[in-house]
């Protein structure tokens, strides 16, 4: 995981330089001067870790639905980490960072990482059993391609069945993602539902050497449920075989 140091060295940040933080009241940068953070709450507001404000300026927004109170290329960067992951709507925030700064670094969890089906918990959230594949708050995945950046729906529906049970990932935990000047992106929707499996497989297929299964999850019907499926799956009768483009 990047450190602020590590940041300064891979953007050459300069002293002179006016730095943008979106949504980074949860933990903000100690060893970066930043001028303006913009986020939902205040740093002294995080519900696991208040802290004083650190910016010159602080802009409470959010980022879902407004656009950031700014010039055009009013910031020489602008740094977001750990922030697309958890909107609804990260498309907005993109644009607007593209508008308002004219380079700058994002960085999220990498697919992988965000993939891998947490130990078993019951003292967490005291609801019961729980094991949740990644961060149960995160919606988008991301991923790097040359210059451009892929954003695909975080479909936990897909993650919960027992072709995607991944219990370790020895890839990268982070996606760090550099631009200049304007922000390249591509969508992947989840519009069809087989099409968004069969990217999901390909991606695991390409990392195959880096991700590790394991039992996670058990699952137990009426046993004339489990006959028909297992009947179905053996005669390749189900709308899957119709629709997905099974290798």
């Amino acid at each position: 995981m990047l450190n602020d140091e590590n940041i300064k060295s891979k953007l050459s940040i300069k002293k002179s330089e006016k730095v943008l933080d979106v949504g980074g009241s949860m933990k903000q940068h100690d060893r970066i001067k930043v001028d303006t953070l913009v986020d939902i709450i205040r740093p002294e507001e995080a519900p696991y870790s208040p802290s004083k404000l650190r910016a010159k300026n602080f802009v409470k927004l959010d980022l879902n639905k407004d656009k950031l109170p700014f010039k055009d290329k009013e910031f020489d960067i602008c740094l977001c980490s750990h922030t697309l992951e958890d909107l609804s709507n990260p498309f907005l925030a993109i644009e607007e960072m593209a508008r308002v700064a004219k380079r700058g670094l994002i960085v999220t969890p990498s697919m992988g990482a965000d993939m891998v089906f947490s130990h078993y918990d019951l003292s967490d959230w005291l609801t019961g059993a729980r094991r949740v594949p990644g961060h149960s708050h995160h919606k988008w995945f991301f991923l790097g391609k040359k210059n451009k950046m892929i954003i695909i729906p975080k479909n936990y529906g897909v993650l919960y069945t027992s072709g995607f049970q991944i219990v370790d990932w020895k890839g990268k935990s982070d996606l760090e993602f550099t631009w200049h000047d304007k922000i390249n992106y591509e969508v992947v929707t989840d519009l069809n539902i087989h099409e968004l499996i069969d990217f999901y497989e390909e991606y695991i297929q390409k990392n195959k050497n880096k991700i590790k299964f394991g039992r996670v999850l058990t699952y137990w019907d009426n046993p004339l449920y489990i006959l028909k499926e297992n009947i179905k799956l053996l005669l390749k009768k189900g709308v899957g075989f119709k629709y997905r483009t099974l290798k």
